[in-house]
């Protein structure tokens, strides 16, 4: 079993219907669980404990923080040192900047979710080339499809991501991680 402990619940909005498309022969909650917490310090503080208390099906765990910004070696060397103190297989994988960025480099996922956003028309520019790079995608991705709401958001593009054309190089080491794990 995949266990992904992930910051938000946003990520989990956009992981299982991810999942259900590419992976339908994986089953949620034998196969693979994602559990949420409440923000990066609820994450942080509580997922040593969860790891190291987890009772059954010898998981391996995958824990996704978003970057923000933060220096991302020495984010993922304080996540490592947490998560080898409970003896479990884990990967930590950052999310650089932060969940829209995954969702921004499928801009054709976002106009096929938002019609009106006309997001693919941006495909050629610089801004767009390199999701990963954008501090603000939150506000990006809001200023393109006029929805204000992570969840809502997540839930409508993620049906329609397509990773071999997704120009987000974390969401390509997420997704070859998670797939390793899988098979």
């Amino acid at each position: 079993m995949i266990v992904i402990l992930s910051e938000e619940r946003s990520m989990r909005d956009t992981l299982v219907p991810l999942f259900a498309r590419l992976h339908p022969s994986l089953v949620e909650g034998i196969d693979w669980q994602i559990i949420h917490f409440q923000g990066k310090a609820d994450l942080e503080k509580n997922f040593p404990r969860k790891m190291a208390g987890w009772p059954h099906l010898s998981p391996h765990f995958l824990i996704l923080r978003d970057n923000d910004g933060a220096d991302c070696q020495s984010l993922k060397a304080r996540l490592t040192k947490r998560a080898v103190a409970t003896g479990k297989p884990f990967h930590i994988r950052i999310v650089c900047q932060e969940l829209e960025s995954w969702l921004l480099g499928d801009l054709a996922a976002i106009e096929t979710a938002y019609p009106g956003s006309k997001a693919s028309t941006f495909a050629g520019t610089a801004k767009y080339r390199d999701p990963d790079k954008l501090t603000n995608a939150s506000a990006e991705l809001a200023k393109l499809t006029s929805v204000p709401g992570k969840t809502s958001r997540a839930h409508a593009i993620a049906k329609h991501l397509q990773p071999e054309v997704n120009r987000s190089h974390s969401f390509q080491v997420f997704l070859r991680t998670f797939q390793s794990l899988a098979s």
